[in-house]
């Protein structure tokens, strides 16, 4: 074929350096550092879904807590210092301890607002302590037939009531009368309670057996058992009026919302592992699950069960209360040399 021909000249690219050729590795590196430095920041984060916020400092002591409880129209934070034998009492106003009352083995606290005492459960001591909310000091005791657990005041009827630990009972005693004045049986042994004024009802998971047993006040009588699977192990409890759905945690990992009105699970969530006490903050629609070395946030906006994420608590930080107030989550544990109870802000909706 006749016609002209275009010549191509084509770069000769110069060899890199080696020097130049080093610092490829070295930056690529430094970038990938980077990178997974921004994204474990971001994952923290997200996973983390509360804030460290005032805590308050108990010297040489070295003692496990059990029930955490919030009084409300005192804005007190209640702890049951088992294994110290104290009942502890926080000024949420001030964020600064009040009083050490030395009861024994104090495991739960009921508030009465209307006689404005405390009810305490001291366990081995086989006691209910009587204590005068304004001077902080125990005013009666009240015998039980055995060692107690949870404890809760209704304030329909105006009575206490008690779990034997781990035994198949819970105690009904009339604090008018200072006396045990009825026995109830349980289907196995008895954790945490919880009162729904508007159906009159008691909730008691069954740790034991993998339910609720549902009680009447109004006859002192288990009238329904409600099964808890997957949540097996039930311990912590708690319950939104507004939405009549009851969570239980079970010690195995798993949270379940049963429906109050049919008793039937409705959704499961995974949880930490070994929670103890849970609680319910109404006006956020959150669950704080409280469990060993971890605190699982759970929305239930909508009616339904969603994970927020954990946070690092710590090893003895088993139990939980939210402040109504302010919303303050709350907990307490020791160190092995000082205890301590240790607030949380959460994140808004």
């Amino acid at each position: 074929m006749g016609g002209s021909h275009t010549r191509i000249v084509l770069p000769i690219h110069k060899p890199m350096p080696t020097r130049a050729l080093m610092k490829i590795p070295k930056m690529t590196m430094t970038a990938c550092l980077m990178l997974s430095a921004i994204a474990a920041a971001a994952g923290a984060e997200e996973a983390s879904p509360l804030t460290p916020a005032a805590t308050i400092e108990i010297p040489n002591s070295t003692g496990k807590f059990d029930f955490l409880r919030i009084d409300g129209k005192r804005h007190r934070l209640l702890a049951a210092h088992e294994n110290d034998g104290t009942a502890d009492f926080f000024d949420l106003n001030t964020n600064s301890l009040i009083a050490r009352l030395k009861l024994g083995g104090a495991v739960d606290t009921a508030v009465d607002p209307d006689s404005q005492r405390y009810y305490v459960s001291v366990q081995e001591d086989k006691r209910v302590a009587v204590v005068d909310a304004a001077t902080l000091k125990e005013v009666a005791s009240i015998k039980t037939p055995g060692p107690t657990d949870a404890i809760l005041y209704v304030s329909k009827s105006h009575m206490i009531y008690v779990t034997h630990d781990n035994g198949p009972h819970v105690w009904v005693i009339d604090p008018a009368k200072a006396s045990v004045v009825a026995t109830i049986v349980v289907p196995g042994a008895p954790e945490y309670m919880v009162y729904d004024e508007t159906a009159d009802r008691i909730y008691l998971n069954i740790k034991s057996k993998n339910v609720v047993a549902v009680i009447d006040p109004s006859t002192n009588k288990v009238i329904a058992e409600w099964p808890t699977v997957p949540a097996t192990l039930p311990h912590g409890l708690a319950f939104d009026a507004v939405t009549h759905q009851l969570f239980s945690a079970g010690g195995s990992g798993k949270l379940v919302a049963i429906d109050t009105k049919t008793g039937a699970v409705t959704g499961s969530v995974d949880i930490a592992q070994r929670v103890d006490q849970i609680a319910f903050d109404a006006a956020g629609a959150r669950l704080y699950c409280a469990g060993a070395d971890k605190m699982s946030v759970i929305s239930t906006a909508g009616g339904k069960l969603k994970a927020l994420g954990d946070t690092n608590t710590a090893a003895t930080a088993k139990n939980v209360a939210v402040d109504a107030a302010t919303h303050a989550v709350w907990t307490t544990y020791t160190d092995g040399k000082s205890s301590y109870a240790k607030s949380w802000t959460a994140a808004k909706p």
